[in-house]
């Protein structure tokens, strides 16, 4: 299999700009420091975001990524911003932040569960699955998710040659999806070999936000490891 590896220098040839993200009036401070740690600039290249184009965040949060999105795809392009019920109470007064006023008018927000998430098919030239892939493998009070039910809904919901973004903290060699819901970790060989399996092909696979010094054996959320886990950058094709 051939599959394109990517380097920060990516970061050199994108046509995204923080610089113009952040002539959006109201960035907020935090996600201006989140740059420095998600290199969004190099992802943007990476997945070829063109002006016009629809892209869903799914499982979005607070919307970091949706609204460097609306930068990216123009006034004539669209970004729906996904979160489910369980996420709200996490992520509600930033999304009331970010989108109030609608200072972002190309970017809709979707509330919907994984049973039926409301997408429709062949709706999105790019899906971005940012830090959420691991939490389709485990189930938890108030937490409730399939991804036999889920991944089939998104492969539709993208468009002949669309492109899926997978990015997600790495686990220990080994653990496969043992530490998903312990350390919100997962191995990035099984995730290739899931993702596979389930109509995707692997087009590149980014050392971008690779950290070797990551104590794998540590939750995703302790303090001194927040932004600084080792993660891994997927993007696959819709076969």
């Amino acid at each position: 299999m051939s599959v394109s590896k990517f380097v920060m220098g990516t970061a050199l040839m994108a046509t995204f700009t923080i610089a113009a993200a952040n002539n959006f009036a109201g960035r907020s401070v935090e996600d201006k420091l989140r740059d420095a740690t998600s290199k969004p600039e190099a992802i943007m290249s990476m997945m070829a975001i063109k002006k016009g184009d629809a892209v869903l965040d799914f499982l979005g949060g607070g919307g970091y990524y949706s609204e460097l999105l609306a930068t990216a795809v123009g006034a004539q392009g669209k970004v729906i911003l996904h979160n489910n019920q369980a996420y709200l109470p996490y992520v509600d007064k930033a999304l009331e932040q970010r989108l109030s006023g609608n200072r972002l008018p190309n970017v809709t927000s979707l509330v919907s569960e994984y049973d039926d998430l409301k997408l429709g098919d062949e709706q999105f030239e790019h899906i971005f699955l940012v830090l959420g892939y691991h939490d389709m493998h485990y189930v938890d009070k108030g937490w409730e998710m399939n991804i036999d039910v889920v991944f089939p809904q998104l492969h539709a919901a993208l468009k002949p040659g669309g492109q899926l973004l997978i990015i997600d903290h790495q686990s220990a060699p080994g653990r496969g999806t043992k530490d998903t819901k312990s350390l919100h970790r997962i191995e990035k060989s099984f995730a290739i070999k899931d993702i596979e399996s389930r109509g995707f092909k692997l087009l590149k696979d980014s050392d971008l936000l690779s950290n070797q010094t990551d104590d794998y054996s540590q939750s995703v959320f302790e303090k001194s490891l927040r932004r600084k886990t080792d993660r891994f950058v997927l993007i696959f094709t819709k076969q």
